[in-house]
């Protein structure tokens, strides 16, 4: 560790980490006077023209996203004086140590710890991703926890705008969190590369090891870039994971992209009803709202000036909606007793005279009535549902056998003719179409390892939700 550079407007306080090319250093900022972390070029680190880039993207990264709760916010940054080496550095909100990382090698979170900090950490994703941001290198370390004890996302040293990525030649790679199409060179980075990552953090949190590393066993790089390219997901093996979060987080930790939720929201949203069925306080999703259009403003310079910002909180259901001011009624005077008796009076008088007319104009001749030249009137209704679209999943079973594990599935309302089916396996990512009812999946002699798949019923153009069943 090298000593901290003079900053005019801050003291040195004390050194507190060391990245893989800079060190991290806490200061008092004299003016307005709070503790911030100083991240500063290490000098041993030859100052390349990517270097620099990587230390700018960082600052504007971070900066553009340093309203988001669970993002760690930027004071300032700039460049240290040619005697201290011109050296960039970046001035940061504190966040005490131990890291994520370090605190779930001490103690692995709760379930419920666990979840919420999974949603916030996919709040701060999916925020990135709106912005055209990718984040690259989420991993436990690079989560921070605040003075509040709230996850903070931090280091987008390697981050990357989503039409950018395709062009790196370099891409730094932290083994054990990022994806298999990172280690083979089949991507430079992306949203799914992203919801890997997070997934493979959000395991971490409940195991206090990375998935795919073996516990006194071979965890050097090649032998992890091995297993993450070949070896099924892992389940997380705690008895008070509900079966659904295992099932999501391998769904994360899948092979193909594919097969992984879509999006950070989507991963949030699948979270929060895991929340919702095990009975654990409910997480909002915190993601920026589009900002209203400005339009007239000098029509309204009498006005108080100050804008907030809106953000919108999505639920686990609901579609992401603009945020108005709800309008407060004007609350008219109530009537007096006297008055509402002689309202009711009235109202009873006209209700009798119309009574009176409809009986003599049903009484009176039919010859004495002219015929009737309004058209009936047609009500449209919606369309139905097509009796054929199936809306529930297929039921499956599934048992282990000494050829394997067997799985079935039938159509809750039944077969009809021409119903096909397509399953797909949530550990290998493996999927086929098929007309038949039964799979067997091979497993090796004395592996017990857990077999999971969706089934999914095709009934000409619809498709039934997914079915899932796991086997030990």
């Amino acid at each position: 560790m090298t000593g901290p550079p003079r900053i005019p407007g801050y003291t040195y306080v004390q050194h507190i980490g060391q990245g893989g090319f800079a060190d991290v250093f806490l200061y008092e900022q004299e003016w307005p006077r709070q503790r911030v972390a100083v991240k500063v070029v290490r000098p041993d680190v030859p100052l390349t023209e990517r270097e620099k880039s990587m230390f700018t993207v960082e600052a504007n990264a971070m900066a553009r996203l340093s309203d988001h709760p669970y993002i760690v916010s930027v004071v300032t940054a700039g460049t240290t004086s040619e005697q201290e080496g011109s050296r960039p550095y970046l001035v940061m909100r504190y966040c005490p140590p131990p890291d994520l990382g370090q605190r779930v090698q001490v103690q692995p979170m709760s379930v419920v710890e666990a979840v919420a900090t999974g949603i916030k950490l996919a709040s701060a994703i999916e925020t990135a991703h709106r912005s055209g941001i990718l984040h690259r290198d989420i991993k436990p370390s690079n989560v921070l926890v605040t003075t509040y004890s709230e996850p903070a996302l931090t280091d987008f040293g390697i981050a990357g705008t989503m039409h950018e990525t395709d062009a790196d030649t370099d891409v730094r790679i932290s083994y054990p969190w990022s994806p298999p199409e990172l280690l083979d060179g089949r991507s430079n980075g992306s949203v799914a590369s992203d919801v890997y990552s997070l997934g493979a953090t959000i395991w971490n949190l409940l195991v206090g090891r990375s998935p795919f590393s073996i516990p006194s066993g071979d965890n050097s790089s090649r032998a992890l870039t091995a297993r993450i390219l070949h070896s099924s997901p892992p389940r997380t093996r705690r008895p008070d994971v509900p079966p659904a979060l295992d099932l999501l987080l391998q769904q994360c930790l899948a092979k193909d992209p594919r097969h992984r939720p879509s999006s950070a929201l989507e991963l949030a949203r699948g979270l929060q009803r895991i929340e919702s069925q095990a009975g654990f306080p409910r997480t909002m999703i915190s993601v920026e709202a589009d900002l209203p259009a400005v339009q007239d403003v000098s029509a309204h310079a009498t006005e108080d000036a100050t804008v907030l910002k809106p953000v919108t909180v999505i639920s686990g259901s609901s579609p992401r909606v603009a945020v108005e001011t709800p309008s407060v009624p004007t609350q008219e005077p109530r009537p007096t007793l006297g008055e509402r008796w002689r309202m009711a009076w009235l109202v009873a008088g006209v209700v009798a005279l119309l009574v009176v007319g409809l009986v003599l104009f049903l009484t009176a001749g039919d010859d004495e009535r002219p015929p009737s030249t309004t058209p009936t009137p047609t009500v449209s209704t919606p369309d139905p549902i097509d009796p054929l679209a199936p809306t529930e999943p297929p039921d499956v079973t599934g048992r282990r056998t000494a050829q394997g594990v067997v799985f079935r599935w039938v159509a809750p309302d039944g077969a009809q003719a021409g119903d096909s089916w397509q399953w797909r396996r949530t550990d290998s990512g493996e999927e086929q179409r098929t007309t038949d009812t039964t799979l067997t999946v091979r497993v090796d002699d004395g592996v017990d390892d857990r077999v999971c798949l969706q089934v999914r019923l095709i009934r000409g153009s619809f498709a039934s939700p997914w079915g899932n069943r796991c086997v030990d």
